[in-house]
């Protein structure tokens, strides 16, 4: 049976950052989203965010009311379709995307399946510094250790980068998350959580193609 991260989706549904203050990096503008061999587009304006993803994942849009029967054609069922509805209803309000990666249930012990979720909220408003300093007060504040939190450079402008570990029953979720200011006023985070190794490589592909909207 397939173990869709219920409380990875939870986590960052509860990550809405407050406000800080300082000066805001600069935005991430849409001008080129570089989509790379063998992937595909996801998102867009009803997201407030656009990402390029592997050809083999499955996407569900959770702007769409509809989004339940978007999920059951993903090919998760029985109680794995069932905690994805519960858990990703959370994500609902923020107009969230999400996709997993479906060949990642065989390679997990766990069978956990790899996947991101995105979503865009208003901005914080502070400097890098500031972002990342909150960021890793609240994921401290769930249990997760933060391994790497740093400043990158993302499509015209900058973004953050976090790496963390997060303990779920017998499984240590590997997650990585990237924060891309937008000309908005509104800051995306997208969220990616695996219990494989060696998924930073594309985590960091897949992260260089974010666009807010």
């Amino acid at each position: 049976m397939s173990r869709v991260p219920a409380s990875a989706a939870l986590l960052a549904a509860a990550l809405l950052l407050t406000g800080c203050g300082g000066d805001s990096p600069p935005v991430s503008r849409p001008s080129s989203l570089p989509i790379p061999e063998g992937f595909t587009r996801i998102g867009g304006l009803s997201n407030g965010v656009v990402m390029a993803i592997p050809s083999g994942w499955r996407s569900v849009d959770l702007s769409k009311t509809d989004f339940e029967a978007e999920l059951a054609a993903s090919g998760l069922s029985g109680t794995a379709l069932e905690q994805a509805k519960t858990s990703l209803r959370a994500l609902q309000k923020n107009k969230a995307i999400y996709a997993m990666d479906p060949g990642s249930q065989e390679e997990s012990p766990q069978k956990f399946v790899t996947n991101l979720n995105g979503f865009c909220q208003p901005s914080v408003g502070g400097s890098a510094d500031a972002l990342i300093e909150l960021a890793k007060q609240q994921l401290t504040s769930v249990k997760a250790e933060v391994t790497e939190a740093t400043a990158i450079p993302l499509g015209n402008g900058s973004g953050v980068r976090i790496r963390y570990t997060l303990p779920l029953g017998q499984t240590i979720v590997h997650g990585t998350q990237y924060y891309a200011p937008s000309d908005r006023g509104r800051t995306c985070v997208v969220t990616f959580s695996t219990d494989l190794t060696g998924k930073d490589a594309l985590f960091d592909q897949i992260g260089g193609t974010i666009r807010p909207v």
